[in-house]
């Protein structure tokens, strides 16, 4: 009878909450979750990332060809094996889902006191910058709704919140592998087919300050998901699951394409200016910001059996000479993985192959023209527009001891606004929460 009560007593386990994981914004093979498995025991663990990721990064080592088939040659070789590991469509979604924006974005209260420049003691491309983006406040209708109370606004100044809805067709271009063999230069490239293609539709909702929702759904069955609640920069997508974002709190890459004119001008509130450059016809202003060192330090990934430093992200914006608009968009962003050494521990786990490290190179860089611009209750938003997004991927040849190869990845998307609307009742912080850990 006790024996009965004393097992009746028991109280349930609460689970134990996990953290989610850092949010990848490169190739998601190098990731080091996906090396890892938890279940592993630590060295077992460490041991097979860092031969997981020796196998990734020597594709082009002929050695590892001796299992296909067909036997081809190297290069045909590398682009089955190209193709096995990264499924275009998971890389699709990983570069163009959810890209975030290299620079936070400060929000202040809502007024145009927040967008205020002072153009003393600053240089003259920090000025001008200032002056162009002061135009494009102008241009937009934001300079007006910020100085002015309207009864279609629930406070005076910039609106609480947004709703967007639109679709978007994505395309896997081609996937191309080169091999330097002394001046003979193989490539080995795979064209578009239809299968590559993809048609989906996004739902993105918006709050002040710094509040946002995500939801994108291809016709493959792929979805991805992302928001943050003005702390927490958050994503969920069918390959990497659930992570956040390290480092500065980010705004969303959508949001500043023509949607959002205040966040955007907010984002280049520090920017330098170039020059100037014809793009489609158009004479345009060119801005520049990006990150800085300490957010980039703040990004990276380690330790573990791979470390990834984020090196550069850098952000081009085309402002027209004529409409004061944006009109197109252009960001870099540039990692290095480094493969073979744990940087968690120093102790020689590895014996010979501890000394041994290998670095691999990963440029993303997505091109965005901005376009058909349409006042929806007093402000200018983009309609329409089409994002390029080019994957390059390079070792470090001084550490090669291999014969070389490098990768280029091109993808396309076209997007359409369908559907906005500005303070929508109902709509609280609440919505934005991340999801459960």
């Amino acid at each position: 009878m006790d024996h009965a009560t004393k097992s009746h007593d028991k109280k349930p386990t609460q689970p134990i909450p996990v953290p989610l994981s850092p949010l990848t914004e490169w190739p998601e093979f190098v990731n080091t979750s996906r090396y890892c498995p938890q279940q592993q025991q630590p060295d077992q663990a460490r041991r097979r990332g860092i031969r997981r990721g020796r196998k990734l990064l020597r594709l082009g080592k002929t050695s590892r060809c001796h299992d296909s088939d067909d036997g081809g040659d190297d290069g045909s070789c590398v682009s089955e094996r190209w193709r096995n590991i990264n499924d275009k469509r998971v890389l699709l979604l990983g570069v163009l889902g959810c890209p975030l924006a290299p620079i936070s974005v400060e929000h202040g209260c809502g007024g145009s006191a927040d967008l205020q420049y002072n153009i003393k003691d600053i240089p003259f491309e920090r000025s001008t910058a200032q002056y162009i983006i002061h135009q494009y406040l102008a241009a937009t209708g934001c300079l007006k709704m910020m100085s002015t109370n309207s009864p279609q606004q629930q406070q005076s100044g910039y609106y609480k919140n947004m709703y967007t809805s639109g679709t978007v067709k994505m395309t896997c271009c081609e996937t191309e592998i080169s091999s330097i063999q002394g001046q003979r230069v193989t490539n080995t490239s795979g064209r578009s087919h239809e299968t590559d293609n993809v048609n989906g539709c996004f739902v993105l909702w918006q709050m002040v300050p710094g509040m946002w929702s995500l939801e994108l759904v291809l016709s493959s069955g792929n979805k991805v998901l992302a928001g943050s609640d003005g702390e927490t920069v958050w994503s969920h997508t069918p390959s990497l699951g659930k992570q956040i974002a390290k480092g500065p709190k980010r705004p969303l890459r959508r949001i500043i394409q023509g949607l959002d004119p205040k966040s955007t001008a907010m984002l280049f509130a520090k920017a330098e200016r170039l020059g100037d450059k014809k793009i489609g016809g158009e004479e345009c202003f060119v801005l520049k910001v990006c990150a800085s060192t300490e957010d980039l330090i703040a990004r990276d990934h380690g330790p573990g059996p791979i470390l990834v430093e984020v090196l550069r992200h850098v952000l081009y914006g085309y402002f027209s000479q004529k409409s004061g608009l944006l009109v197109y968009m252009e960001d870099s962003q540039l990692t290095r993985a480094i493969v073979g050494h744990d940087h968690s521990d120093d102790s020689n786990i590895f014996c010979d192959d501890q000394k041994i490290e290998e670095v691999m190179y990963w440029e993303t860089s997505i091109g965005s023209s901005i376009g058909d611009y349409k006042a929806v209750e007093g402000l200018m938003v983009a309609h329409q527009g089409r994002s390029v997004a080019t994957v390059f991927g390079f070792p470090d040849l001084c550490l090669q001891d291999q014969q070389p190869y490098m990768y280029r990845t091109r993808f396309e998307e076209v997007w359409n606004i369908d559907d906005i609307a500005f303070n929508i009742h109902g709509l609280s912080s609440h919505s934005f929460l991340p999801p459960s850990q």
